[in-house]
């Protein structure tokens, strides 16, 4: 299952690379919820989902690397870039780290984490 995971993770990512927003659609589940580091920053369908990361991507953002961690019920993704930034008025180090939690090959649900182990244990690992 964990194979399975990253799997599902990389396809949306590799639709969202490409800018393809009817397959990057077909990896999220219809009533998926993206809950960011701060409560206002959510998500809850999605074409929400899929502005926030299609703009993401089309900012020329530096980053470092890609970490794909898969669980039995989910993954966690993190872009990494250098130094520290600003989101919702919470100063980031690093990463993000995008805890997906996902059934049947679809991700249902997006919460932000600023700790890593914080974002395995959300997912079951």
């Amino acid at each position: 299952m964990k194979r399975h995971n990253i799997e599902s993770v990389l396809g949306f990512l590799d639709a969202v690379r490409r800018r393809d927003r009817e397959a990057a659609t077909a990896c999220l589940h219809r009533e998926i919820v993206w809950q960011g580091i701060a409560p206002e920053l959510v998500c809850r369908t999605p074409d929400d989902v899929l502005d926030v990361f299609f703009d993401r991507r089309d900012r020329d953002i530096d980053i470092d690397r890609l970490e794909l961690v898969g669980t039995e019920s989910g993954a966690v993704f993190a872009f990494h870039r250098p130094g520290t930034w600003e989101l919702a008025g919470i100063e980031v180090r690093g990463a993000i780290y995008h805890a997906a939690a996902i059934e049947d090959g679809r991700i249902m649900r997006i919460e932000d984490h600023l700790d890593r182990d914080e974002a395995l244990k959300a997912v079951g690992a």
